[in-house]
C-alpha cells in the first residue's frame, strides 16, 4: 500500500488484475483485515456468496471504485475470484451480514444491466409454415415494398416460435433449476389444453409498432380455437413471474417474429442527405401487399426453454429443455 498526503492508494487484486483504487485517509482504511487484533481475526468467518461473474464488474466498479466502497462500509474483506460465479467475504458476523446485505442490492440494482440469456417459448418446427414463411421473405425482398437500404432481418425459418417470456439464466444452476420449474408445469399445461393437442393457425402480418413508418418488429399471427393458446401461454409466463424468474414487464403478446429491423448506419435519403426518421423500417407498403398471408396451421409439439444466439445445424434456437404437449 501506497500513501501520499491527499489520501492512500490501496492495491486491490482480482482474479489476475490489480486495480489501484484511493481512498480518504479519514475513517477505517480498507485493508483493515491487516490490522485487526489477533483476537478479532481468530475470530472471523468466511462465506461465499452467489454472484454470477457477469455481475463482478458491478462489484468491483470502475478502477475498484465500488469494491473500495463496500469494504470501508462493511469493514469485511472481499475476494472476487476470477472465472467464478462467487464472490468471497471474511470477517466478523455483523461484518458478513453488512457485506452480503451491500453486495445483494448491488446485484438487484445491475442485474437489468444484463442481457437476456433465454427464453421459454413455443417452437414453429412444423416445415410446411416455415416453407411458406420463406417463400413469403424471398417475395418481400425482391418487392418494392421493402427497400433494402432499410437493412431489414428476415428471422431464420427454422427459428420460428412464440416468446412467452425472456429470463436471465447466468449460471448452470440457473439453467438446471428453470429447467426443472418448466417441467413441474405440465400437468397445468395438459390440464388448459384438456389432453388435447394444440394446433395453430399462423397468418395475417402486422407491425409491432403503433407507426408502421418506424416498424422494428413485423410479426406473423398466431391463434387457435378456443383462446387455448392465450391461456397456457399466460399460465406458464405468470407461473414463472412468481417464481422470481422472469422481471420483464412487457404484456405478453402472442406472435411470430418474422422480420426484426436492424438499424442502417449512415443510410441517405433520396437526396443524399443523412436520413432523420425514427429507427425501423417502413412497413406501410409492406403490409399492404403482404398483409393478408395464410401461411397454414400446424400442432405445436412442446415447450422449450430455448438459449438466445445458439442455434442447431438446422437453424433451431438450441433447447437446454422441454416438456411434451399432449
Amino acid at each position: 500500500m501506497n500513501s501520499r498526503s491527499n489520501g492512500l492508494v490501496n492495491i486491490y487484486q482480482v482474479g489476475s488484475r490489480r486495480y489501484r483504487v484511493r481512498t480518504s485517509l479519514c475513517g477505517n482504511s480498507t485493508m483493515h483485515s491487516q490490522k485487526q487484533p489477533q483476537q478479532q481475526r481468530d475470530r472471523s468467518e468466511r462465506k461465499t456468496l452467489a454472484v454470477p461473474r457477469q455481475l463482478h464488474k458491478y462489484i468491483i466498479g470502475s478502477n475498484g471504485s465500488m469494491l473500495a466502497k463496500l469494504t470501508d462500509e462493511s469493514q469485511a474483506k472481499i475476494t472476487v475470484p476470477q472465472n467464478k460465479d462467487n464472490v468471497e467475504i471474511e470477517g466478523l458476523a455483523d461484518q458478513l451480514a453488512k457485506a452480503e446485505d451491500l453486495i445483494s442490492k448491488v446485484v438487484s440494482k445491475n442485474m437489468r444491466n444484463i442481457a437476456y440469456t433465454h427464453f421459454i417459448s413455443l417452437p414453429i418446427s412444423d416445415i410446411d409454415i416455415q416453407r411458406k414463411i420463406g417463400e413469403f421473405q424471398r417475395e418481400a425482398r425482391s418487392s418494392k415494398s421493402l427497400c433494402a437500404a432499410d437493412c431489414s432481418s428476415f428471422v431464420e425459418p427454422a427459428s420460428l416460435h412464440v416468446t412467452i417470456g425472456m429470463l436471465r439464466l447466468l449460471t448452470p444452476a440457473d439453467v438446471t433449476s428453470a429447467v426443472a420449474f418448466l417441467k413441474t408445469l405440465q400437468p397445468g399445461i395438459h390440464e388448459i389444453l384438456a389432453n388435447q393437442p394444440l394446433v395453430v393457425r399462423v397468418g395475417g402480418l402486422e407491425a409491432m409498432e403503433a407507426d408502421r413508418q418506424a416498424a422494428r418488429i413485423i410479426y406473423a399471427k398466431a391463434d387457435d380455437d378456443g383462446g387455448r393458446l392465450q391461456r397456457v401461454c399466460r399460465f406458464v409466463r405468470e407461473a414463472f413471474d412468481n417464481a422470481g424468474y422472469i422481471d420483464e414487464k412487457r404484456e405478453l403478446k402472442i406472435h411470430i417474429t418474422v422480420i426484426r429491423a436492424k438499424e442502417a448506419k449512415g443510410a441517405k435519403d433520396a437526396a443524399g442527405a443523412a436520413r432523420e426518421r425514427p429507427f425501423g423500417i417502413d412497413a406501410t407498403a409492406l403490409l399492404r401487399e403482404f398483409g393478408q398471408a395464410a401461411f397454414g396451421a400446424c400442432r405445436v409439439g412442446q415447450m422449450q426453454l430455448a438459449r438466445r444466439f445458439r442455434f442447431t445445424e438446422s437453424g433451431a434456437y438450441a433447447s437446454e429443455g422441454f416438456v411434451a404437449l399432449p
